[in-house]
């Protein structure tokens, strides 16, 4: 049944848009906490959470309770003109949101989808600073939209398109790298005229391999923006909301702009991007037609679930119950784990960990031998060198102990 809902697809969908490899063909059918279904009725547990966005887990009770509300009430807003007249929903998330965050990021935006996020995070930057040069880092990963895919490191999502993207404007250099090289980029950007709007950075590098870099140095390249007169923007879509045992790693260094997506929704599209007070001011007021705006800013339903999940994520503890039981899972994995052959190493920050194996292309292996075991997780690394596991947020220990040794015997299975 797998195989014919695949061949259905394949029928009507871009060859571009779905993985379709697999073998055996997996179509989900349905979920419930940490746990899917197939087509075909099989179990699975999910480690990934749909990149992070099921933070509460697939049809918890505050999504059904939020959608039941809505659905129920004959005079529920689904849909609104948010950039004209906005919806009380919409209004209530962004207070929330803002109230949980540094005091000094205290207006935003929102869209969407995470690279929207980011597309308003440039914009402000350019908008702020009368500036259009970028820095970003080598492995980063910031979403596909054109107007930001120059800061997306992969040369295969680019090559395709580098003669429409404005590639002059931006400089990539080594994450965690002496800040020396990037006081030289922003130099360099200087001298070429344009000057450096703004540095882009994930506090924890997610496609890449869920790379941690020195907290030291995210400090460093905070206080070099600041000596620099450069905006520092944080992608806080994928670590963002409890994912790493923070709301954001704003907290802890001073970035200007911050970019929310994939769990802010709880499960519906839903992205922002928070700033300083005295930067995103830099847009206009707007008079009636918005300079940045699409039809679903602001959905109201999607705002309905937002705020329930939020609250959720804030009142249920589960920020501190990430990191907490991040380090569990980190040292069963490494006990289970390290001196296995092509184990090199276990990595991360709360929910957020990576296992990295020692050759190109064995994280898509592991991936495909843990699927028919029953475990959902997904390769990561720029070559495909390993897996990562973002599960829910409450994520159950039980389903843990249940998903450890079927990973232990996938690993096993590569020597």
């Amino acid at each position: 049944m797998n195989h014919e809902w695949m061949q259905k697809l394949q029928k009507w969908e871009c060859r571009d848009s779905t993985y379709q490899a697999a073998e055996p063909a997996l179509v989900f059918a349905r979920a419930k906490g940490s746990r899917i279904w197939d087509a075909e009725g099989r179990e699975y547990i999910d480690l990934c959470a749909g990149f992070g966005v099921t933070a509460l887990g697939h049809n918890n009770p505050t999504q059904r309770a939020v959608f039941e509300r809505s659905f129920s009430d004959e005079s529920a807003i689904i849909h609104g003109m948010g950039d004209v007249y906005p919806s009380i929903d919409k209004i209530l998330l962004l207070e929330y949101l803002g109230q949980q965050l540094p005091q000094r990021l205290n207006r935003g935006a929102l869209a969407l989808s995470g690279g929207q996020a980011v597309e308003i995070a440039v914009k402000t930057a350019q908008i702020a600073t009368k500036r259009s040069g970028f820095i970003c880092f080598k492995d980063g990963y910031h979403g596909l939209d054109l107007g930001i895919l120059p800061l997306t490191s992969r040369a295969d999502f680019k090559a395709p398109f580098v003669e429409w993207m404005p590639s002059h404007l931006v400089t990539e250099v080594e994450y965690a790298c002496p800040m020396a090289q990037v006081e030289e980029a922003i130099d360099q950007q200087k001298k070429a005229g344009f000057g450096t709007a703004a540095i882009i950075v994930e506090a924890i590098q997610g496609r890449a391999g869920i790379r941690v870099p020195p907290l030291a140095w995210l400090s460093s390249l905070a206080e070099l923006c600041r000596a620099k007169s450069v905006l520092l923007i944080f992608d806080e879509v994928f670590t963002g909301l409890g994912r790493i045992g923070t709301l954001s790693s704003a907290f802890a260094v001073e970035a200007d702009l911050i970019c929310l997506g994939k769990a802010l929704g709880g499960g519906l599209p839903l992205s922002a991007c928070f700033g300083r007070g005295d930067v995103m001011d830099a847009w206009p007021q707007n008079q009636g037609e918005a300079l940045h705006t699409g039809t679903f800013f602001g959905h109201p339903l999607s705002c309905r679930l937002g705020l329930a999940t939020l609250q959720a994520i804030v009142t249920e503890g589960l920020v501190e119950r990430s990191m907490n039981f991040g380090e569990v899972m980190q040292a069963d994995l490494k006990r289970e784990l390290i001196g296995l052959p092509h184990v090199k190493d276990v990595r991360g920050q709360g929910l957020m960990i990576g296992l990295e194996l020692d050759e190109k292309g064995l994280g898509a292996v592991l991936m495909d031998r843990l699927r028919p075991l029953g475990v959902i997780a997904l390769a990561s690394g720029s070559f495909g060198e390993g897996i990562s596991l973002t599960p829910a947020l409450n994520f159950p220990e039980k389903d843990w102990q249940e998903a450890l040794p079927l990973i232990k015997q996938a690993v096993i299975s590569l020597a």
